[in-house]
């Protein structure tokens, strides 16, 4: 909205003055070419001549005699006393100027007869001056606010077509195509609208994908022990065998358990999706934290190493959600790993890399992208493992709040997966 607001002005302000300016000289050329023609000036003129004639005759009665009685300029010599004229004009006329005063109906032209010592009084009908260039005026005028228009309909031609397009991605969008976009570019009047909109959409169709797989999730993890219990409550109430009983009590209750920490997981992600959320940003060491990380996950059946080739790697980032993620993504390496997982930080550019791998199956190409959304598991690598797929939605949802990128590839060194995740210095 910025450039919308900025780039009016610049027209409003530009169309006025160069328009204005360029109307005015042709105007004023107008003029000029045609100044020798006007109706006023050819009036002084014949006044002039007619004053140097009358001044140099030795008979004025008989000069006058001969003037039309029927015309509309009249000529009529009036004595110095009989002129009531302001002091400043008697000396204008005194020094040989004209003196053109106007009356309601004419315009009378007066001029200084030094050797008669008289003044000459040149009538003539009132010259509208008002009307004298009406029509070329008109045209001049129409033609600015016509050319002001065209100016502004070519300002405004991108603008409507802007808006055309947001209004029929918003329709579609309405109509349940939820990944339409907008095309955007750099010198789009309404850019931010446009960003805000497919950022939006985005936003939603993530969501809704959400919903999607969280019905699913729930459906099939949900169904399976609630059906388990089912089941055993029925035949727990057929068993007298104490012993018996004990193992079906012992069922019932990891059934329940895995229950409450899918509804745990659900929970924790739901949390995560809250618009409300504010981070907490504070500078992090990260070599200290992914050694708090790496100690809290030491297990007997995977060896974890840690490379670092610099000590003091600091971030800002909010350290409690960011150790989740390095958690979760460790805990992952662990779970699909064979027996060994290396963790590794370094510097590249204006950013931290952090490299985790493991020597498990890998993840295949094609499921890299759906890997880090919710409730979408792996191949299960390590035995015994447990869990509800969103681990990694976790990481991907917290690293997007600190402007970080994870990168799913191969490890070249443990043959498995490996996660990069690029987190700017400057964040």
């Amino acid at each position: 909205m910025r450039y919308l607001l900025i780039s009016l002005i610049t027209v409003t302000v530009l169309a006025t003055v160069s328009l204005g300016w360029l109307f005015d000289m042709v105007y004023a050329q107008y003029q000029q070419e045609n100044r020798s023609v006007t109706t006023i000036e050819m009036a002084e003129g014949i006044g002039r001549d007619l004053a140097t004639v009358i001044d140099s005759t030795s008979n004025i009665n008989e000069f006058l005699s001969h003037w039309p009685t029927n015309s509309q300029y009249t000529i009529y010599i009036n004595e110095l006393e009989e002129v009531a004229l302001p002091r400043a004009l008697m000396e204008q006329l005194m020094q040989g100027e004209l003196v053109n005063l106007e009356t309601q109906h004419s315009q009378l032209l007066h001029f200084y007869l030094s050797n008669k010592q008289q003044i000459l009084v040149f009538e003539f009908p009132r010259l509208s001056q008002a009307s004298k260039y009406t029509d070329q005026q008109y045209m001049l005028t129409l033609s600015f606010y016509v050319s002001l228009v065209l100016l502004f309909l070519i300002w405004a031609y991108p603008l409507l077509k802007q808006l055309s397009s947001l209004r029929k991605a918003a329709k579609s969008f309405g109509n349940g195509k939820l990944d339409e976009q907008i095309s955007t570019h750099s010198v789009s009047y309404i850019r931010d609208i446009e960003l805000e909109f497919n950022t939006m959409a985005k936003r939603i169709n993530s969501l809704v994908g959400d919903v999607k797989l969280l019905s699913t999730a729930v459906s099939h993890d949900l169904r399976t022990p609630l059906a388990r219990i089912r089941f055993g409550l029925d035949t727990l109430e057929e068993v007298e065998d104490s012993a018996q009983r004990i193992r079906l009590q012992q069922k019932l209750g990891k059934d329940v358990d895995e229950m409450t920490s899918l509804v745990e997981a659900l929970l924790n992600f739901a949390r995560l999706d809250q618009q409300t959320l504010t981070l907490k940003k504070v500078p992090v060491e990260l070599t200290q934290l992914l050694n708090e990380c790496i100690d809290s996950k030491q297990c007997d059946t995977v060896e974890i190493s840690f490379n670092c080739n610099e000590q003091q790697m600091t971030a800002n980032a909010d350290r409690h959600y960011l150790k989740m993620a390095l958690n979760n993504i460790i805990q992952n390496a662990i779970n699909y790993g064979q027996s060994r997982v290396n963790v590794d930080i370094d510097v590249e550019g204006d950013a931290f890399v952090v490299r985790v791998s493991d020597d498990g199956e890998g993840i295949p190409e094609k499921m890299r992208e759906q890997i880090v959304k919710p409730f979408i598991r792996g191949v299960r690598g390590g035995a015994g493992h447990k869990g509800h797929g969103v681990g990694l939605a976790i990481v991907k949802r917290v690293l997007d709040w600190h402007n970080a990128v994870l990168v799913i590839g191969d490890s070249h060194e443990l043959s498995g997966a490996e996660f990069k995740i690029v987190f700017p210095k400057n964040n």
